[in-house]
């Protein structure tokens, strides 16, 4: 299968549906379809061919949706970029890439200049904004209406769809490349399991589209057929807002946002009726979070994903497990159809019920590998099945537990961030002698970034000064929200620092 097929499907069955809502700005599937023939034309004149990657660093919206359609129909290799990221962290992405052609909007066109410093294979910039196209850019809409439309190339099956880029336990992001057959995969197992998307219903997506939850979740209403509503990013009074104008019936929400909406102060003068299904996912709920959520949004069915970059969907804690409650409320739910799952012990042998070890996977849903990565590729596929790093257990019924993370990963607002990224920007400055990240629990964030340093003799550096110093290397949302200061740090025999015990000799001290 080619993911592009889904918007020839809509087109033959109902082409005059509204397919997209931007703000005020509503385009029926016939018009998307020819906007996404067009577009895909005049990516070709640019010179991009089959395999090309093109890249995109934008917020939500309707151009999103275009720009995902019209590069696969040329052919090419979508690389939706982190808009969190700092500067240097995007232009590594790019150059690692190989992107020659980049989408920018409103929001990130004042980059552009830094970008194609960093990036000297950068050649073509696409303004795809609604303000005035900058100098030295292509105008998104003019290169739509001066091009015609172009045949879909319907590549598919093994070959690469996007190349997503996720947070690495060295320090640099790591490209994964997710095959049309491995979304299509995860995309048809969790339609199968989920009853969340509406047939003909409406999607508000507010969690950014980079996310692979938030791009599975806009290609299911678009397998099923349905109208996709794009909010730039989220607030809690323009969720509300958005689905009480447009009787929104399903969303995708991470628990930080869960807690914003259910929160604000004016939510019950809001009607929130039409919602019929919550997913949500990508980090720690607690349950007197879910519990709030549920009385706050009674006519929704509640849907938990878990899953990874690397693996789309692995499995789902489904609506019907969120009314029996107890202790599988706990769980992430079973393996969708689609997904083989097991929890292994450090010789990769299967582990029995109950028994923790890592969650290993595979079937078509696994990625090919990370780009240009074979040796980081080799330490996660190995032995036929995909290592997630992550620690869990299974019950007798296939429910999953996830328990930890081998990996050091934090989740903090449903962003992705390794100990190491952090570790590496904190040691950079003067005054740390040694330094440890680690997760901690955050009634808001699910988790929050936590840091235990070392300082050297006779140096001083507060906790604001050590996070100023790392959001200049790194994203913001990766900074420590949290610093203590000690004097040494537990160490194995062999020199490493031991994290579990970091962990286990902390609850949630508070945030500077």
């Amino acid at each position: 299968m080619y993911l592009s097929q889904a918007l020839h499907r809509a087109l033959q069955q109902f082409p005059d549906r509204p397919m997209t809502v931007c703000g005020n700005r509503i385009r029926t599937t016939r018009e998307v379809a020819d906007r996404v023939a067009r577009l895909a034309g005049a990516f070709r004149g640019l010179g991009v061919k089959s395999g090309d990657r093109v890249g995109m660093l934008a917020l939500n919206s309707d151009r999103y949706h275009e720009y995902l359609y019209a590069t696969w129909w040329a052919g090419g290799v979508v690389n939706p970029l982190n808009t969190r990221w700092a500067p240097a962290e995007v232009g590594y992405a790019l150059s690692d890439s190989g992107a020659e052609v980049l989408l920018v909007d409103d929001a990130f066109a004042p980059l552009a200049p830094r970008l194609l410093e960093l990036c000297p294979r950068l050649r073509t910039l696409i303004h795809c904004g609604d303000g005035p196209t900058p100098d030295g850019m292509l105008s998104y809409e003019q290169l739509i209406a001066g091009s015609g439309p172009a045949q879909d190339a319907r590549r598919g099956g093994d070959e690469i769809a996007a190349l997503l880029y996720t947070g690495g336990t060295t320090g640099l992001p790591k490209g994964v490349m997710a095959t049309h057959r491995s979304l299509t995969a995860s995309l048809f197992g969790s339609v199968l399991v989920d009853e969340a998307v509406e047939r003909g219903g409406t999607t508000l997506l507010t969690a950014p589209i980079f996310h692979v939850a938030a791009l599975l979740a806009w290609a299911s209403q678009n397998l099923v057929g349905g109208t996709l509503v794009f909010l730039p990013s989220f607030t809690p009074e323009g969720f509300l807002e958005a689905v009480q104008r447009h009787r929104v019936t399903t969303t995708l929400l991470v628990p930080v946002m869960v807690q914003a909406v259910c929160e604000h102060p004016e939510f019950d003068a809001w009607d929130t009726s039409s919602l019929e299904a919550i997913i949500y996912g990508g980090a720690g709920s607690p349950r007197s979070l879910l519990d709030r959520a549920m009385t706050a949004f009674p006519g929704a069915r509640f849907t938990q994903g878990y899953g990874q970059t690397e693996t789309g969907v692995l499995t789902m804690l489904v609506p019907g497990d969120h009314v029996a409650a107890g202790a599988r409320l706990d769980s992430v739910g079973r393996a969708t159809p689609s997904v083989e799952l097991a929890v292994v012990g450090p010789d990769g042998r299967e582990l029995k019920t109950g028994e923790v070890g890592e969650i290993v996977t595979r079937g078509d849903h696994v990625m090919r590998g990370y780009w240009e990565k074979p040796e980081l590729t080799s330490q996660v596929l190995r032995d036929g099945w995909m290592h997630t790093g992550d620690a869990g257990r299974l019950d007798e019924d296939g429910y999953l537990y996830v328990v930890d993370r081998i990996k050091d990963m934090v989740i903090t607002g449903g962003e992705n961030v390794y100990s190491a990224e952090v570790e590496n920007a904190l040691a950079s400055h003067p005054a740390v002698a040694s330094c440890a990240v680690i997760g901690v629990a955050d009634a808001r964030w699910g988790e929050r970034v936590h840091a235990v340093v070392v300082r050297k003799p006779d140096q001083s550096v507060t906790a604001e000064e050590l996070r100023d110093h790392t959001k200049n290397l790194i994203a913001g949302y990766k900074a420590p929200r949290s610093v203590e200061f000690v004097d040494v740090l537990p160490r194995s025999a062999a020199g490493k620092i031991l994290k579990r015990e970091l962990r286990d000799a902390r609850t949630a001290p508070p945030a500077h």
